[in-house]
């Protein structure tokens, strides 16, 4: 009786064990599409990542004159983002920008709260806040957002809560409220926007994917609101044995969210959507 006991008890206490284990690969990495996904990269690993947008498919801007874009880029990034805990990445990357705010380097930190477990804890919950700054020089009309009377007005950060659930193997819902501010905007626009968004991933196989992200612009003024769209973007995923491939379809051209969450003034409708992708390594160091 002891010994049935004995074996009792390691069954019960590997139950509970197994059952306390944390839900792994919501999404392939650190981004859905453009936005910031809960997925932290572990301690001590480095991650170079690669991401593209051409210009507009359709509308006046595409076309076959511009080969659907593909004569055209709207914004590149190049980044390296590492592990410092398993709960804690920072990142640093460089924009090529759009319009008039080009040129741009950006920085995050990114927290993970809560983790999801097989029972127990049913959510992810992870904290980012990112900065950017445009480094060109300022231009010379004093009424443009790129004058930049001081140093400081160059500046917009981001700060975002992220919650997700892994639903199955195949299928993960992600929601992210937040706030943007940019330091100098146009006389009629605000310099603080709140946002709220949901993500999704459909995982088919195992190497293949589904992705849908979108943000909404809760409070923009209405004196300019008829002049910006909310980003949307839908794509596809292929993974490999050591990267994972991202191909999208968006009305944002900024690549970074302190860019396409207040400058997207694209409209899908319009045909100004255009395709993008990208590419990421991770290192263990």
């Amino acid at each position: 009786m002891k010994k049935l006991l004995f074996i009792v008890s390691i069954i019960v206490a590997g139950s509970v064990t197994y059952g306390q284990e944390p839900v792994l690969e919501s999404f392939a990495g650190t981004r859905v599409l453009s936005n910031h996904s809960i997925e932290m990269l572990p301690k001590r690993s480095l991650e170079f990542r690669v991401s593209h947008k051409f210009g507009d498919i359709a509308g006046d801007a595409g076309g076959i004159n511009n080969f659907f874009g593909f004569d055209n880029l709207a914004d590149v990034r190049i980044a390296f983002e590492y592990g410092i805990l398993d709960n804690l990445d920072i990142g640093v990357g460089r924009n090529k920008g759009i319009g008039l705010i080009s040129g741009v380097v950006d920085g995050y930190a990114k927290y993970r709260i809560l983790q999801q477990k097989t029972t127990g804890m049913p959510v992810n919950l992870v904290f980012v806040s990112s900065l950017a700054l445009p480094y060109k020089p300022a231009v010379s009309d004093s009424t443009s957002v790129a004058s930049y009377p001081r140093f400081l007005n160059r500046l917009r950060f981001t700060n975002q809560l992220l919650v997700s659930r892994k639903f199955s193997d195949r299928f993960v819902l992600q929601a992210n409220v937040g706030y943007n501010h940019r330091n100098y905007v146009d006389y009629l626009d605000a310099n603080g926007l709140l946002f709220a968004g949901v993500s999704s991933r459909l995982r088919i196989t195992k190497t293949f994917g589904l992705l849908v992200e979108y943000n909404h612009v809760l409070n923009r003024p209405e004196g300019v609101a008829a002049n910006y769209q909310n980003p949307l973007s839908v794509g596809i995923e292929i993974l490999t044995g050591g990267h994972s491939f991202i191909l999208n379809f968006s009305n944002a051209r900024a690549l970074n969210e302190n860019l396409f969450m207040p400058e997207t003034t694209a409209n899908w409708l319009d045909g100004q959507f255009r395709v993008g992708f990208s590419i990421n390594r991770q290192f263990k160091l």
